[in-house]
């Protein structure tokens, strides 16, 4: 099978599950055809944000965004100041901290925990209040550093980057000693000391970089990927890691996770011994990362051990198919495997000359010659009885 259709299919394979999978999950499949372009059409950011979030199906998306309609529009009431654009800011986002921001949970990243329990991490805190802002027009952007995100406003009278995961966060460099101190409860003792208060903020900053809100996104889809995968639900996991690339193009850190989720999902595939299972998992990520030498290698273990267990069981049918895989996957081998392969294909052909299956013999025959594993000696070897020959033209 064509490994694109494949990488496809493994996807919808999640996607169109039992139940309300598919109708979940149609959503997201939605989502991640509108982001292809690096650009939404269909849906808005803020639409966007909570179908990653887990508003994944149209009843579920209508009453999240009623939730929001409403709350914009409490807001709203405020009378905001418009030649006040800092000051109204302010207003906004002690209103959040004070009605939906309430409690910090490391884990609580999407906009849903924020509906459900009032409870944020860094991510959701700045998209919801990068989102609000944005639609009361005032452009947002946000900071993302390796472990932590910000609300940048760029379009006021001065830069502004605000903390949005405590009260104290807007302006932070007004209140930088208090907000330093705020900073080391989230670095172990030893490293806290050897940064220091008063290079921590600086620290925390060093290796950031200001992204869209759209890019911004990205790290709600990558969170949702990380802790699926913390729980080893790796099936769960793939659709949002793709999702965060497709958000966020220039994270590398998505790119090293996707690639370490091969690598973990494929290894705890094979070791429940399902390594054909295994085997689809590496080969897509190999056909996707093809660079990457360790996908290649884990990918032919899974392979032969697939073989082995076919050939074991008499499965002839499902080595077939997936040595045709192979060849369409064009996986490199070393000698060693090419050899190996060889001598899988002896043994069928060797069933088949004795169970007097010519049309099997014929297909494998076919499968050495284009896996080009066929040293001009098969054909001769096997050629009993005339079996190879009779009616070829």
């Amino acid at each position: 099978m064509n490994r694109l259709k494949k990488s496809l299919l493994l996807l919808a394979a999640l996607c169109w599950g039992p139940t309300n999978a598919a109708t979940a999950l149609d959503l997201q499949a939605a989502l991640q055809q509108d982001i292809q372009d690096e650009r939404l059409d269909r849906f808005s950011l803020v639409e966007a944000a909570f179908i990653l979030s887990g508003a994944d199906t149209e009843d579920s998306l209508a009453v999240a965004m009623n939730w929001y309609r409403t709350l914009l529009g409490q807001i709203k009431e405020y009378h905001l100041d418009p030649f006040d654009r800092e000051g109204s800011a302010a207003k906004v986002f002690g209103f959040l901290h004070s009605s939906w921001l309430i409690t910090y949970r490391e884990q609580a990243t999407t906009l849903l925990d924020v509906i459900r329990h009032k409870q944020f991490n860094c991510v959701a805190g700045t998209i919801l209040y990068n989102l609000v802002c944005a639609d009361l027009g005032w452009p947002t952007e946000a900071f993302e550093t390796p472990t932590h995100t910000y609300t940048v406003f760029t379009h006021f009278d001065r830069r502004l980057m605000v903390e949005n995961t405590t009260p104290m966060g807007f302006n932070i460099t007004q209140n930088l000693a208090e907000y330093s101190r705020y900073l080391l409860q989230f670095y172990p003792d030893h490293r806290a000391a050897q940064i220091g208060l008063d290079r921590i903020y600086a620290h925390e900053n060093s290796n950031g970089r200001v992204i869209s809100n759209t890019e911004l996104l990205g790290l709600l889809a990558y969170n949702r990927a990380y802790l699926a995968a913390k729980e080893e639900a790796f099936d769960r996991a793939y659709p949002f890691v793709l999702l965060a690339q497709q958000f966020n193009r220039d994270s590398r850190s998505n790119i090293d996770f996707e690639i370490n989720l091969y690598h973990r999902w494929g290894r705890a595939l094979f070791d429940k011994g399902l390594f054909y299972e295994a085997f689809t998992v590496l080969a897509d990520g190999f056909y996707r990362y093809r660079r990457e030498s360790s996908l290649a290698q884990n990918c032919r273990v899974a392979l032969f051990a697939a073989l082995n267990q076919y050939g074991r069981h008499g499965q002839w049918a499902e080595s077939q198919g997936l040595l045709q895989e192979l060849r369409a996957l064009n996986l490199p081998m070393t000698e060693a495997d090419q050899q190996t392969l060889r001598t899988y294909l002896r043994h069928w052909m060797t069933h088949f000359v004795r169970t007097g299956e010519r049309e099997a013999l014929l297909s494998s025959l076919e499968l050495l010659q284009h896996l080009d594993l066929d040293d001009g000696s098969f054909e001769a070897e096997f050629d009993q009885a005339g079996m190879l020959s009779r009616g070829r033209d």
